[in-house]
């Protein structure tokens, strides 16, 4: 026999050992339109591998959002119950062998429309035009796209255009901007808390203005062509603003400890100023809750000295948090600012003073497990410790299925990570669901999340982490 002939017969013998691979968990990578208004029906096309095959069942972190499958591949109908909040929603797609990441799906109050193609050029719009507060749902579906959207406004009366699109996960750094009827551009927007785009203002006239809507690569590229691609989903809001005035605050303006306060930056480059009493080597922890302007804070004395600043928070959070001590007993002084100097009567915030506890921010290593019956899966969980804990940190887990159970030693606080694992026994039936992990140290109960997957945060999504992994257990395999 040649040499050429043995190994022919060599591999042909090995092929016939080869374990066939286990079919992959679908894709999940866009779903269009990206949401819908409370108490109507939506209907949606998914994007993504595997979501043509097996089958695939959809779950919605909110019971209201149920989908129903088309006969066509990749179509679902979403019928969205009337009692279900105005907000983000996560949807995955599951099979036997597992769930897809999640998505945003994002409920709204406001009526909603759906692109009519094509409305790539100024002409295209101006017999699709709607009214304010309505919600327009469009895909940037190829390189170079522009979506334009006419929108008829009422002289006097205030206007917000938000774009949501980064923050429900599309890969696309959005702009937008806008036209008046001969289209000239009076206004445009592009970064704010996060990558979305907004635009305020207030119509000089009645009339009909147009609100064009394209986007850059995200991770950035390069060159700064107009992207485009199935996935690029976005929101686009627009609704006419209530005046919004900041609520008296009392003489002096003063927060109590533990206490908040709202208020309004109404004029540009405006920093409002509240004060609140410490004592030496009281530790507190300061925030500014907002979504309307990049928050900053200060901590002053009663002199105005400068102590402290806060910007960011940690984990990709856009609003400041300070954790900071007292240097002294006294009256000191929270200020709270826009860093790019804004303004205006829409730019409200939430100012809070609360004594600083020992924190636990503790992280789950995945967004999904899986494992067979009869065997164990890992799950690990990342700590970081703020402040000083006493005792062990220990686990637990919640809402498993009939047939698993868990099993994890304590660990110290300081150590980085705790371990967790689920045990399948070997009767245990297939099921597909969410759990909870919780941790408890010192008498404080923390909740551990996973970190939605994105690629390379830039800001917040309109959810940035969740604390109910997928758990899916494939049953025994027949001998």
């Amino acid at each position: 026999m040649t040499n050429d002939r043995r190994l022919l017969a060599f591999v042909i013998l090995i092929s016939s050992f080869v374990i066939p691979a286990r079919a992959a968990p679908p894709g999940f990578e866009s779903l269009f339109p990206a949401g819908g208004q409370s108490g109507s029906s939506v209907e949606c096309v998914t994007a993504g591998k595997g979501l043509d095959k097996d089958s695939p069942v959809a779950w919605a972190s909110h019971p209201g959002i149920v989908f129903k499958a088309e006969d066509k591949p990749k179509k679902f109908t979403v019928a969205i119950a009337p009692d279900v909040p105005p907000g983000p929603y996560l949807v995955r797609f599951h099979t036997p062998e597992g769930s897809s990441p999640p998505r945003i799906f994002e409920v709204g109050k406001e009526p909603e429309v759906v692109e009519k193609e094509p409305n790539d050029a100024f002409a295209d719009a101006k017999g699709q035009e709607a009214k304010v507060n309505t919600v327009f749902n469009g895909v940037l579906d190829k390189a170079g796209d522009v979506d334009t959207h006419a929108i008829r406004v009422t002289k006097g009366r205030g206007v917000t255009l938000e774009v949501h699109g980064y923050a429900l996960g599309s890969p696309m750094d959005p702009a937008l901007r806008l036209l008046d009827a001969r289209g000239i551009e009076i206004a445009g927007g592009h970064d704010t808390h996060n990558l979305d785009p907004r635009i305020e203002f207030t119509p000089k006239t009645d009339g009909v203005v147009y609100a064009q809507v394209f986007a850059f690569a995200h991770p950035p590229a390069a060159d700064v062509s107009l992207k485009g691609s199935g996935a690029h989903v976005y929101r686009l809001r627009v609704v006419e603003d209530a005046a919004t005035t900041a609520p008296a605050a009392p003489e002096p303006a003063q927060i109590a400890v533990p206490g908040e306060v709202a208020g309004v930056l109404a004029k540009k480059g405006e920093e409002d100023v509240f004060t609140f009493y410490a004592k030496k080597g009281e530790e507190l922890v300061l925030e500014v809750q907002s979504r309307r302007f990049d928050a900053a804070l200060r901590v002053e004395d009663a002199d105005g000295k400068s102590l402290a600043t806060a910007d960011d928070g940690e984990g990709g959070v856009t609003d400041p948090v300070l954790r900071w001590k007292a240097p002294k007993d006294g009256t000191f002084k929270l200020v709270v600012l826009d860093r790019d100097h804004g303004g205006g009567p829409r730019q409200a915030y939430k100012a809070k003073v609360a004594p600083a506890k020992p924190a636990l921010t503790a992280v789950l290593d995945n967004h999904a497990y899986r494992l067979e019956a009869g065997k164990t899966v890992e799950v690990k969980v990342t700590l970081k410790v703020t402040g000083k804990f006493t005792g062990k940190v220990t686990a637990s887990v919640l809402g498993l299925p009939m047939g698993l159970s868990f099993e994890s030693k304590e660990a110290d606080a300081k150590s980085g990570e705790i371990k967790v694992t689920l045990k399948a026994a070997p009767e245990a039936a297939a099921s597909q669901a969410t759990f909870r992990v919780e941790l408890v140290v010192d008498g404080q109960t923390f909740i551990p999340s996973y970190v939605v997957p994105f690629t390379e945060p830039r800001g917040d999504l309109l959810i940035t982490t969740d604390s109910r992994p997928w758990l899916t257990v494939a049953a025994a395999k027949a001998k």
